[in-house]
C-alpha cells in the first residue's frame, strides 16, 4: 500500500490547519463587514448542471471529475462555486435581491499540479446577484482588496478589463464570430505560456497571421486608464458592444476611486479570463514580484438564466486561498503556531494529578484552551512535550507549592517562571497574557 494522498490532494497537519483557519477567519470577518452572507452547496452536482452550455466551458469540463452513481445517473464534483450558486438562485426565486453571498468550500479539477495548485483545493468566493450596476463590481473588488490588506499583502495590482472590449477588439482584428471564444481562451493563457505559446495555439486554430499580429498590437496597448480608453475608442468606435465596455470600466474606476481603491487598479487589455460565462468587467489580482494571480473574477449576467427562467445580473470574485497561503508562509506574513493550546498543566508527581485536573477544567470552563499529560510522563518530559508544540504557558503543579496554595507558571518562550496563588490563575490570564 502507498500511504500518501492521491496526486494533487494533500493532508493538512495541525500547524498548517491553524494557519489556514486564521486566514479564513480574517477573510470571513471582512466578508461579513461588507454585508455578505454564508452559503454552502453539495460537493456533487448533476452533470446536467455542471455541463450547462455556457457555464464552465469545454476546458473546465475536461478537468471535471465525473462518474455514474449506483442509480446510473451521471454526476460530478463541482469545479467552482459559481455554477452551484446559479443553481441555488434558480431554485430559490424568492431570495431578496441583491443577494450577497460568500462561500468557502473545496472544489476539484483534474489539472496540472504545481506549488499552490492542487486538484482538490479551497475556493473562497463572494458574489452579488441582482444588480447590473458597476457599483456591485466595485463592491466585490473593494472587498477582495480589504481581505488582502488584512492578510498583510502590499504592492499587489488589480488588472482590469472588459469582455465586451475584448470581443470588439477580436472582431476588429478580423476574427469571425464563431471563433471569438476560442481566441479569448488562448489569450487567457498569455501569462502561463507566453506570446509564442499563444501565437502557436492561434495558428493551430487556423487564425490568419495578420489577425494574430493585430490582436497582439491591440492587447499590448499600455498607459493610464484614460489614455488606453482614448486609443481603443478610436479603433472600436463602430462596435457598440466595445464602447459599452469602455463606459462600464470608466464608471467602475470612478466608484473604486470613491472607495479609495483606485491606486491598485491597472487597465490591461490582455486580461481575458478563460471561463465562457463572463459578460462584462473582468479582474485579476496579482501579487508583487512575479508570484502570479491570487484572486480573480468578473461579471456574468447570463449564467443564471441557464438555470432560471429569468435573466439576473451577477458579479463576483474568488480568492485563491491555496496560493495566498503559500505566499503567507514564504513571506511569514502571519506567525505560524504549531497548536492552538495556550496552557499546559504539568504534574510534578502522580500525587497532585487530581489537583492538576481541577485547574485544567477551571481554565477550560473560562474559555482558555488547556491541555495536560495523558501518558504519565515525568515533569521534564511533560515540559519538553509542551515546548515541542509551542504552547506558550505551562502551569506546574507540585506538592510543596500546593500546600502553600500556589502553583508555578512558566513562560516557555522567555524561559521565565513565577509562583502565583491558585485563586489568582484566572486573573493572571485575564490581563491579556495569552495574546
Amino acid at each position: 500500500m502507498k500511504f500518501k494522498p492521491l496526486k494533487g490532494m494533500k493532508d493538512f497537519l495541525p500547524a498548517e490547519m491553524i494557519l489556514r483557519q486564521r486566514v479564513i477567519e480574517k477573510i470571513k470577518t471582512i466578508f461579513e463587514n461588507f454585508g455578505f452572507q454564508p452559503l454552502e452547496t453539495p460537493a456533487l452536482e448533476s452533470w446536467e448542471v455542471l455541463a450547462a452550455k455556457g457555464a464552465g466551458g469545454e476546458e473546465i469540463l475536461k478537468e471535471t471529475y465525473s462518474f455514474e452513481d449506483r442509480a446510473g445517473r451521471k454526476i460530478g464534483l463541482r469545479y467552482d462555486l459559481t455554477v452551484p450558486l446559479a443553481r441555488v438562485i434558480a431554485q430559490n426565486p424568492d431570495l431578496p435581491l441583491p443577494f450577497k453571498r460568500y462561500q468557502i468550500q473545496k472544489v476539484w479539477r483534474y489539472g496540472d499540479v504545481a506549488k499552490g495548485r492542487l486538484r482538490e483545493f479551497l475556493q473562497c468566493d463572494i458574489d452579488i446577484v441582482g444588480s447590473a450596476s458597476m457599483l456591485a463590481d466595485a463592491e466585490v473588488i473593494a472587498c477582495a482588496i480589504a481581505c488582502l490588506k488584512a492578510l498583510g499583502f502590499e504592492g499587489f495590482v488589480v488588472r482590469l478589463n472588459n469582455r465586451k472590449i475584448l470581443n470588439a477588439l477580436v472582431k476588429y482584428a478580423g476574427i469571425e464570430e464563431a471563433k471569438v471564444l476560442d481566441v479569448l481562451r488562448s489569450i487567457d493563457k498569455l501569462e502561463k505560456i507566453g506570446r509564442e505559446g499563444v501565437e502557436k495555439e492561434l495558428k493551430e486554430k487556423r487564425i490568419p497571421e495578420k489577425s494574430i499580429e493585430k490582436i497582439f498590437e491591440l492587447i499590448e496597448i499600455k498607459g493610464k486608464p484614460n489614455e488606453i480608453f482614448e486609443r481603443v475608442s478610436r479603433l472600436i468606435e463602430d462596435f457598440e458592444e466595445g464602447m459599452e465596455g469602455i463606459n462600464e470600466l470608466k464608471e467602475l474606476i470612478a466608484w473604486l476611486e470613491l472607495m479609495k481603491c483606485s491606486k491598485y487598479i491597472k487597465v490591461d487589455l490582455s486580461l481575458a479570463r478563460g471561463l465562457d460565462y463572463y459578460t462584462g468587467p473582468i479582474f485579476e489580482f496579482f501579487a508583487e514580484k512575479g508570484i502570479g494571480s491570487i484572486a480573480a473574477g468578473g461579471r456574468y449576467d447570463k449564467l443564471i438564466a441557464l438555470f432560471a427562467k429569468r435573466d439576473l445580473p451577477a458579479t463576483g470574485v474568488s480568492l485563491g486561498i491555496e496560493r495566498i497561503i503559500e505566499v503567507i508562509k514564504d513571506r511569514k506574513l502571519i506567525k505560524v503556531r504549531k497548536c492552538k493550546t495556550k496552557v499546559f498543566v504539568a504534574c510534578a508527581s502522580d500525587e497532585v494529578r487530581e489537583n492538576a485536573l481541577e485547574i485544567v477544567f477551571m481554565l477550560r470552563e473560562n474559555g482558555i484552551q488547556t491541555d495536560f499529560d495523558l501518558r504519565g510522563r515525568n515533569l521534564t518530559r511533560q515540559l519538553k512535550y509542551a515546548d515541542s508544540l509551542g504552547i506558550p504557558y505551562v502551569i506546574i503543579v507540585g506538592k510543596k507549592e500546593l500546600e502553600a496554595g500556589r502553583v508555578k507558571i512558566r513562560r516557555m518562550e522567555e524561559e521565565e517562571e513565577a509562583e502565583i496563588k491558585i485563586h489568582e490563575i484566572l486573573k493572571f490570564f485575564e490581563k491579556g497574557s495569552l495574546g
